[in-house]
């Protein structure tokens, strides 16, 4: 057999990849909402802090490999020079090495890093535990990083789910019963653990299949380094982009404002599970077209798929800003009901912007990754110039357009440098469409809304009978406009194997209208 011949239907990977991150979204909202149950808000900023602590050396320690496993084993699965196998041992035993640096360095500096982060030395041991954590989360990032390079979504998704329910419930189990937050951290390794000897041991099954092909080089180092650092590097700077207005609210205005605006932060990053799964497929895809010097197939998929893209994603932001005073009233309380002109502002123009995803899959599948320096450069310079310009007479509204301007500023600088790569087809009629069919979905809900919060208040029936309302008009005002050409209903129904007929059909009736 053919080692092509196994590959999934992309519309079935999909399903899953939603599946698996929808489940670590939900389950990780759920960890905060009973930790709020168990702890008391200063144990809760704790672990916030946590998982900062995770984050932040996470980034640093993982340099990109995560990304450049995934490209490396996909670009290479036809390849008659490189060895996929050989290539995935080569970058995981680098990912190792730089695993235990991030441990030794955490657990050396644990007694300054708790004095940093708590103003105390009473979390060093914690601190020390975290160092397993952060260990495990970059083992096993890197081994579903080399899952996904195999196209082997579903497998991905599945663990995903597993991991996620056992981390985030694991450590919630365990924290209930001794009321500790040691047990949380415990909880965490637990999940790790499991997910890394699966994930390892399902790699182990794929290589046995003939992967390890003999007289086939390994990718070099140096050219493993080349495409991950950029990476590296433009996190970082990312990462500081991404808060600059968050400090600034800070500095300028103060926490009780910080703290409103952290939260509509909080509902824009939970819609990001719509796109991840994009992100995943797509990546190792472009990689493959890449690897069989199929550039072309690259540039028509990236058009297709921010087109598909634009469809889901779209609806959904206009609506949560349509419905943000109601969202913000149930899901954290009548003080955080201010800050909707601000999750108005998030929602919508970080969206015009949203199809950047596909772009970043696309310049990372060509090997381009110091694009991504000029691109994070540019959002950091925005954000600071925006937020201290705009937030003294804007406040929260001003910090939201600061947080915006990076989405917009990435936007332009990936765009012109994708299109000299010549990876850049958009479709712009179908757009314009998908928005146009947001828009007038997002006016009526919105006026619909504060009619019904005025005579009824915030009753709990109007949030989902608007949700129902928004989504009805939306996908009949879609269909009618005929978002997609005949081409790309047959490209999205193609995703798709025959036996599954009924799914067909559905997604034919409700995604693309029947139309004929």
């Amino acid at each position: 057999m053919e080692l092509g011949a196994e590959k999934e239907y992309v519309g079935i990977s999909a399903i899953y990849q939603f599946l698996g991150n929808g489940v670590q979204v939900v389950s990780g909202s759920l960890f905060y909402i009973f930790a709020a149950r168990i702890f008391p808000p200063s144990d809760l900023g704790v672990i916030a802090l946590f998982i900062a602590i995770v984050g932040l050396f996470g980034i640093v320690f993982t340099v990109g490999l995560s990304s450049a496993i995934t490209h490396f084993i996909s670009s290479n699965l036809n390849s008659k020079v490189y060895s996929p196998g050989k290539t995935l041992f080569r970058i995981l035993v680098l990912g190792i090495l730089l695993a235990l640096a991030g441990l030794l360095v955490v657990y050396a500096f644990s007694g300054y890093i708790s004095i940093i982060f708590f103003h105390a030395t009473s979390y060093t041991f914690y601190i020390k535990l975290l160092s397993i954590v952060l260990f495990g989360n970059i083992i096993f990032s890197i081994l579903n990083g080399a899952i996904i390079g195999f196209e082997k979504f579903k497998i991905s998704a599945l663990i995903s789910v597993v991991i996620w329910v056992i981390y985030y419930f694991g450590a919630l189990t365990l924290a209930y019963i001794d009321r500790s937050l040691i047990d949380i951290i415990y909880g965490w390794i637990l999940g790790l653990a499991l997910g890394i000897l699966i994930d390892f041991a399902y790699l182990l099954a794929i290589l046995a299949r003939g992967y390890m092909r003999r007289h086939h080089r390994t990718v070099g180092s140096r050219s493993i380094f080349t495409y991950a650092i950029p990476v590296l590097l433009s996190s970082i700077i990312g990462y500081g982009a991404s808060y600059t207005d968050r400090f600034v609210v800070a500095y300028l205005l103060n926490t009780y404002y910080l703290g409103i605006y952290n939260f509509t932060l909080l509902i824009f990053s939970g819609i990001s599970f719509i796109a991840i799964p994009f992100n995943n497929i797509t990546l190792p895809k472009f990689s493959e077209f890449f690897g069989n010097d199929q550039r072309s197939f690259i540039k028509s998929n990236v058009g297709a798929s921010s087109l598909l893209l634009t469809y889901f994603y779209t609806p959904i932001a206009l609506g949560i800003a349509a419905l943000s005073p109601i969202v913000l009233y149930y899901i954290a309380g009548p003080a955080y009901v201010s800050g909707q002109y601000a999750l108005i502002v998030v929602m919508l123009v970080p969206t015009l912007f949203i199809s950047q995803n596909l772009l970043i899959q696309a310049i990372s599948s060509v090997r381009k990754t110091s694009f991504f320096l000029y691109s994070s450069l540019g959002s950091l310079v925005a954000n600071v110039v925006f937020s201290f310009l705009l937030i003294p007479y804007f406040g929260l509204i001003g910090a939201a357009f600061g947080f915006s301007s990076v989405y917009v500023v990435s936007f332009v600088i990936l765009y012109r440098l994708a299109k000299k790569e010549d990876l850049v087809q958009y479709n712009i009629s179908g757009t314009l469409k998908i928005w146009a069919s947001s828009i007038f979905m997002f006016l009526i809900v919105y006026f619909a809304l504060h009619f019904m919060v005025e005579r009824y208040g915030y009753s709990l029936f109007i949030l989902p009978f608007l949700i129902l309302v928004g989504a009805l008009i939306y996908t009949v005002v879609a269909s009618r406009l005929k978002v997609f050409s005949k081409e790309e209903r047959e490209f999205i129904l193609s995703m798709f194997p025959d036996r599954l007929n009924s799914i067909k059909k559905v997604i034919s009736f409700l995604v693309l209208g029947n139309q004929k």
